[in-house]
């Protein structure tokens, strides 16, 4: 199963990438959202994570892109390192120009993070706190009509959960894949 997820994701950008269209759909003005579940792999620890995601972008040209995105953790099973790992990010991606409306991306977003660690302390309380962060985004979309596009995101999170209790390591790569929803904001001529 695993190797023909893989197999897709090589085959079906060199696919998509082949076919020509007449109207670019990823320009000026265009509003780009999704909601999906994303999984992460933990570097430093055997950990798989779940999050609850949503992320909104606005193309300021055909190029560049703002972007904001909020991951709400889902847990990661009975042996968890923390009790909360809400991520928000916010930065910036450049779009790379194709002949199709297929668009690879990169980005880089600094972000903070809500952690509570799951560890077993005297007071029996562990404090939450604010961590800050720093994400490299590298992926594509494939606007397959002016209302949806398809879409699969790579990303590498690096950060350190840090409060009385010993540092907890978020570094972290994570994968979201599915259907987002697009808005032309702005008329066209």
């Amino acid at each position: 199963m695993v190797k023909k997820f893989f197999l897709l994701i090589i085959v079906l950008p060199t696919l998509v990438f082949s076919q020509e269209n007449e109207s670019q759909i990823a320009d000026k003005g265009l509003l780009r959202a999704m909601g999906i579940i994303s999984f992460g792999q933990l570097t430093d620890y055997e950990q798989t994570n779940l999050y609850l995601t949503g992320n909104v972008e606005y193309f300021t040209n055909q190029n560049i892109t703002a972007r904001g995105d909020i991951y709400y953790y889902l847990k990661s099973g009975q042996k968890q390192l923390l009790n909360q790992n809400h991520q928000l990010f916010a930065g910036a991606s450049y779009h790379f120009t194709t002949n199709s409306n297929f668009v690879p991306y990169v980005g880089f977003q600094p972000g903070i993070a809500i952690t509570q660690s799951n560890e077993v302390t005297i007071s029996g309380e562990n404090e939450v706190a604010i961590t800050p962060l720093v994400s490299g985004v590298l992926g594509f979309n494939y606007f397959a009509s002016n209302w949806f596009h398809l879409f699969i995101d790579g990303r590498y999170i690096s950060g350190n959960h840090l409060s009385n209790n010993t540092s907890i390591s978020l570094n972290e790569f994570r994968l979201s894949f599915g259907l987002g929803f697009n808005l032309n904001v702005l008329k066209k001529n």
